[in-house]
C-alpha cells in the first residue's frame, strides 16, 4: 500500500521528534544535576541526581584573565552498599559531625526508584514506538502502535516529571542543613533536559495522531475505490453480438428433418379414410 508524501512527511517529523526526545531525557537520566545547592561552609557544590551524587570543590582565582577554575567532580551511586554504610555511620554520629544533615541527601529514596522506573519504560516504549512507525508505510495497522506507544511513553515521562517536581520542593528534601546555617536546593539543568524531551514527545504525539488518521483514511480510500470498482465490474450490463451469443441447437431444423435425398419435396398426402360415409334420406316435410 503506497503511502503520500503528507502521511511520509509527518511520519518522519514524529519519529525525528521521538529521537530527539530519547536523548533529551537520557541526558537528564544520566545526569547528577538534578538538585543543586552551594554549600559556602563546606567551600563545596553538592548535586543531588536520581541514582548518583556528585560534589565539586569551590572554585578558585587562578589568573587576571582566568577568574574561575572548575574542579572536577568527585562521585558517587547512590545505590552503592559501602556509600549506604558510610551515610548510615554519619547519621549516626550527627551531634559530632556537622555534615550529618546533608548526608540524608545522598540515600536512594523511594521517590528515586519511581522516576527511574517511570524513566526507563518511557524510553523502552518510545523505541517500539519508533520501530512501530517504521514498519506503518507498508503494515497501515501498526500506525496504532505507534500512537498508543508514544501516548504511554509521555504519560511517564510526565509521571516522572511531577514526582520529581513534588518532592524536590518538599520542605525535607528543598532545605539542607549544614553546621552554621541553611542552604536552599535549586532545580538543576538535569530536570529541565529531561522536561524538554518530554516535551518533544507530546509534539510528537500530536503528529502522530495526524499519521495515524492519514494511514487509516488512506487506506479505507483505497478499499472503498477497490470495492466500487469490482461492484461497477459486476453490475456493468454486458453485451455480445450475435455471432457471440450462445446457442445451443438440440433439434434439426423442418428443412434438415424432412430434406429428401434427391432434393425432391413431396406434397403430404392425404390420409385414407377407412370410415364410411353415412348416407341420409330424403323425406318430405
Amino acid at each position: 500500500m503506497g503511502s503520500t508524501a503528507t502521511q511520509k512527511l509527518l511520519l518522519a517529523l514524529s519519529i525525528v521528534l521521538i529521537l530527539v526526545g530519547i536523548c533529551l531525557t537520557s541526558a537528564g537520566c544520566f545526569s547528577p544535576a538534578w538538585q543543586v545547592v552551594d554549600i559556602r561552609e563546606f567551600r563545596a557544590e553538592h548535586q543531588h541526581g536520581l541514582w548518583w551524587d556528585c560534589i565539586r570543590a569551590e572554585k578558585h582565582v587562578v589568573s587576571v584573565g582566568d577568574f574561575y577554575d572548575e574542579t572536577p567532580l568527585h562521585c558517587m551511586y547512590k545505590f552503592d552498599n559501602s556509600a549506604e554504610l558510610v551515610i548510615q555511620n554519619t547519621l549516626n554520629n550527627i551531634d559530632e559531625d556537622g555534615a550529618a544533615g546533608e548526608s540524608e541527601h545522598h540515600r536512594f529514596w523511594a521517590w528515586h526508584k519511581a522516576i527511574l522506573f517511570f524513566i526507563i519504560t518511557s524510553e523502552f516504549l518510545a523505541f517500539i514506538s519508533i520501530c512501530s512507525g517504521v514498519c506503518a508505510p507498508c503494515v497501515p495497522s501498526t500506525a496504532f502502535a505507534f500512537s498508543i506507544s508514544l501516548f504511554i511513553a509521555m504519560l511517564c515521562s510526565l509521571l516522572a516529571d511531577g514526582v520529581f517536581f513534588l518532592a524536590a520542593n518538599r520542605v525535607d528534601n528543598r532545605f539542607v542543613q549544614g553546621m552554621v546555617g541553611t542552604y536552599e536546593q535549586r532545580i538543576g539543568y538535569a530536570f529541565y533536559l529531561h522536561l524538554m524531551g518530554t516535551l518533544c514527545w507530546i509534539g510528537a504525539f500530536i503528529c502522530t495522531l495526524l499519521t495515524t488518521y492519514k494511514f487509516v483514511s488512506g487506506d479505507q480510500d483505497d478499499g472503498s475505490k477497490e470495492n466500487l470498482f469490482t461492484w461497477q465490474q459486476q453490475t456493468q450490463p454486458v453485451t455480445l453480438s450475435v455471432n457471440e451469443l450462445p446457442y445451443r441447437r438440440e433439434e434439426p431444423l423442418l428443412h434438415d428433418k424432412f430434406a429428401s435425398p434427391t432434393g425432391y419435396r413431396p406434397s403430404p398426402q392425404i390420409p385414407y379414410r377407412t370410415t364410411s360415409i353415412t348416407q341420409y334420406r330424403e323425406t318430405s316435410a
